[in-house]
């Protein structure tokens, strides 16, 4: 195990260890090489995973590999589509890339995507992303949609209320979500005891 995995499974551990038996989720995690730290990287999960707690679930990362530098800037559907072939199993893959493009409106800046190319579904994540945006995305996996409640980090509009350490998903959103997690913990990897 890299040291990089060996720091991410230290910091999502104790982010989770609070909250009682949460579904841990496998993610494999592929990264174009220097595009982003390790800290970086473990604060995208640490995030993820406190917001996924009122939920029960959490994740973990427990593979990673190197994308090669023709993946460093995602422009079209067909480069999103391109990294479906690198989905060989049932966890949750997430990319980083340096720079990810919307592929619907040139103008307006793109972070983060979840996408489903050839039956699967993935996660896209540019470098530029602040460190909420994989749990903005894991929702969308786990079937939310974007809000407009002011309180979700599924609600894109800009808004100085509530403050942005405030905003979690919405009460009617973990409701949402709560069985499809039980139902995906039954087709996704998912990761039994320590």
């Amino acid at each position: 195990m890299s040291t990089v995995i060996r720091a991410l499974v230290s910091v999502m551990l104790c982010a989770v260890s609070a909250h009682a038996d949460p579904v841990t989720f496998e993610i494999s995690l592929h990264v174009v090489k220097d595009v982003q730290t390790p800290d970086w990287l473990a604060a995208q999960v640490t995030v993820a995973n406190k917001h996924f707690a009122a939920v029960d679930a959490a994740f973990e990362v427990t593979s990673q590999d190197e994308l090669d530098a023709a993946s460093t800037h995602v422009v079209t559907r067909a480069d999103r589509n391109a990294l479906a072939k690198l989905v060989t199993d049932h966890k949750i893959h997430v990319f980083v890339i340096q720079k990810l493009e919307n592929v619907d409106d040139a103008k307006v800046p793109v972070h983060g995507v979840t996408w489903r190319a050839d039956g699967k579904k993935y996660i896209i994540i540019g470098a530029d992303a602040i460190d909420r945006v994989l749990a903005h995305e894991l929702g969308h996996v786990f079937g939310l949609p974007h809000s407009s409640y002011p309180i979700s980090i599924m609600n894109k509009t800009k808004r100085d209320q509530p403050p942005v350490e405030d905003r979690r998903f919405a009460d009617e959103e973990q409701a949402v979500m709560k069985p499809v997690i039980k139902r995906l913990a039954k087709t996704l990897a998912v990761k039994h005891g320590p």
